[in-house]
């Protein structure tokens, strides 16, 4: 096995998981209309419709979807997805908003569609995992960027299938308050067992922390940013969020 079919095993391993993550949340949840969104080749949406859910599912490259009993709309999260408002109890937006030009509008989208008290699923890379935040202070970057550019001719000048921004959880939150939901939940693909060796800084980060007044903690974030999930996360975060009235916090 070469170098890219390892990175392709692992990136389908991290996908499976995730998705066993939301089925296992969905699970207990009240059956209702649900969108899967960007669905890619439908693998979730088909579980997700023999849990009982009525799926919708939406994408901006359509020619991947492969579930045979579904159907799937061309929508673009930049713009604008073709659904009514208020039509959704639930969406889930796994390995999507990295590859979004506008994350902003995106949200705004999803809380156009969902009904009040209408649930939000979204995965995101972890970018402020103690690994990643090493990363960015010696190399300025989360990940690399250069090598994207050979992609160009590939895939025509579309930049929808690269991670074309790096929106950590702080910015992430920002747009789902502002639009009405409030988060609920914070999840990981899975544990990354290599970061046990950062501990110490992790630590000290926390020591460090520990005594910024409560207000400026509140600012910053750090009850979330500090966390297991997020500080000692895995490669995505999961994070569950609610639509509520616009003043959701």
């Amino acid at each position: 096995m070469d170098g890219g079919e390892k990175s392709l095993g692992l990136i389908s391993l991290s996908r499976d998981e995730i998705y066993d993550k939301i089925i296992g949340m969905l699970s207990e949840q009240e059956r209702g209309r649900l969108l899967d969104v960007p669905t890619g080749t439908g693998v979730l949406a088909d579980r997700l419709q023999k849990m009982g859910f009525n799926v919708s599912c939406c994408d901006i490259n359509p020619s991947f979807f492969a579930a045979k009993d579904l159907t799937v709309q061309f929508g673009d999260m930049n713009t604008h997805l073709p659904y009514e408002a208020e039509c959704f109890d639930y969406i889930i937006c796994l390995d999507g908003l990295e590859h979004a030009e506008n994350p902003l509008n995106a949200i705004r989208e999803f809380s156009r569609i969902i009904k009040k008290g209408g649930r939000l699923f979204i995965s995101i890379p972890n970018y402020l995992n103690i690994e990643r935040r090493m990363r960015f202070l010696i190399t300025g970057v989360f990940s690399k960027l250069a090598p994207r550019l050979k992609y160009r001719e590939v895939l025509k000048g579309d930049v929808s299938m690269l991670h074309i921004n790096q929106m950590g959880y702080p910015v992430l939150k920002f747009f789902l308050q502002w639009n009405q939901f409030r988060v609920i939940k914070l999840d990981i693909d899975r544990p990354k067992p290599k970061l046990k060796y950062f501990l110490p800084l992790v630590w000290l980060i926390r020591f460090y922390c520990f005594f910024w007044p409560e207000e400026t903690r509140k600012a910053y974030l750090l009850d979330e940013t500090l966390s297991d999930q997020i500080l000692m996360g895995g490669n995505t975060l999961i994070v569950v969020a609610e639509k509520g009235d616009s003043g959701s916090s």
